[in-house]
């Protein structure tokens, strides 16, 4: 063999090793990030009330760790509430069943909106004011009662309301007097809903109490947009990209194993049973290597977080997390499964029927 075929042969076996490590490596990413966006995992994901109640109990551990440190709040009643005194008012106002449906209703708009709607930022309610209606209309008057309850009783003369206008009670009445307390108080917060909001909540809370859709919000709180068509052009252009990006990475990863392979078999081959051979044999590595990361997927998704420390979760969202997972492991590996069965098949086919190529013969 002359010297400039070994050294062909050479680079060529270089890109071969890279070929390996990239193709399965993207498609890895890819089939993540694809099974992870798609319809049916997310919405097994957001139809798992496990997922809310979890997320009700984290958040409720943040509001007692931060409303006592944050300079706007630590000196309100509210300062003493802790994580399970947040956790009751967070499930009245929010309570699961009805945060799924909120989400589900937001993923439906995105959806039609992913799919050429041109109204998303109309369509999208952010449910303020009903959160506000949960809160003031319990019967139970929960978030009234866990918040006087955190609060140190009253000493003899003292006032059980920092001034007129306050509706969280900064003491706690004597047990005779509670109810008759609760009753008063509870048909002032029927009178004044929106103040009582405002008093409860940190500032990116109180600052609204009424239902308002997704483009008012995002208006308010982003001030570069200086126009509503600026706004719906932006998203309408967000839309538009995603699209395209997901087209790219398919066209990226296909036009890059496939310019990789024709200059491997440039490289390498003197003939049609060498180009079979040189081009059959890395995608039947790349099919079994794609099948590897998607077994190791799946394996992983099932015992992998046994191995993890989760235990700072609350118990309802460890159990949701660890389902989910198990169910993303599961979708990932299929996509990994197929597309590596094809691969190997089709080099194995590839490099199988270059032995049935006749050589040609050497000229003399």
């Amino acid at each position: 063999m002359s010297t400039p075929r070994v050294i062909a042969r050479f680079f060529a076996l270089l890109l071969i090793v890279l070929f390996l490590l990239v193709l399965p490596l993207a498609l890895l990413v890819y089939n993540t990030t694809a099974t992870a966006l798609s319809p049916a995992f997310l919405d097994a994901a957001l139809s798992d009330d496990r997922l809310y109640e979890g997320g009700l109990a984290e958040a409720a551990k943040d509001l007692a760790r931060e409303v006592p440190v944050e300079a706007d709040t630590r000196g309100l009643p509210i300062a003493r509430l802790d994580a399970q005194g947040w956790q009751r008012i967070l499930t009245v106002v929010a309570p699961p069943s009805s945060v799924r449906q909120w989400v589900g209703d937001a993923m439906r708009e995105f959806r039609r909106w992913r799919w050429g709607s041109d109204s998303l930022l109309d369509d999208v309610v952010v449910p303020y004011g009903e959160m506000r209606d949960n809160l003031i209309n319990d019967p139970a008057q929960t978030a009234l009662r866990t918040a006087t309850e955190a609060q140190p009783l009253c000493a003899a003369g003292e006032e059980r309301l920092a001034g007129p206008g306050d509706l969280i009670p900064r003491c706690r009445p004597p047990a005779a007097e509670l109810e008759a307390f609760y009753a008063d108080l509870g048909a002032r917060w029927q009178q004044e809903p929106q103040a009582v909001w405002q008093q409860l909540w940190p500032e990116d809370m109180r600052r609204y109490a009424d239902n308002i859709t997704l483009g008012e919000l995002i208006r308010r709180d982003a001030a570069q947009y200086t126009s509503w068509r600026d706004l719906r052009s932006t998203w309408r252009f967000v839309g538009w990209t995603i699209g395209l990006a997901q087209w790219l990475a398919i066209l990226a990863i296909a036009g890059g194993a496939i310019m990789t392979l024709v200059i491997i078999a440039a490289l390498a081959a003197r003939n049609g049973a060498e180009v079979l051979r040189w081009v059959g044999g890395p995608i039947l590595l790349a099919g079994v290597i794609t099948l590897t990361w998607g077994l190791i997927m799946l394996v992983g998704g099932w015992i992998g977080l046994s191995w993890s420390d989760i235990n700072d979760l609350t118990p309802a969202l460890q159990s949701a997390v660890r389902d989910l997972t198990r169910l993303f492991a599961n979708k990932a590996f299929v996509a990994m499964a197929w597309q590596g069965a094809l691969m190997a098949v089709g080099g194995l086919a590839l490099w199988g029927s270059s032995f049935l190529l006749r050589k040609p013969r050497p000229q003399e």
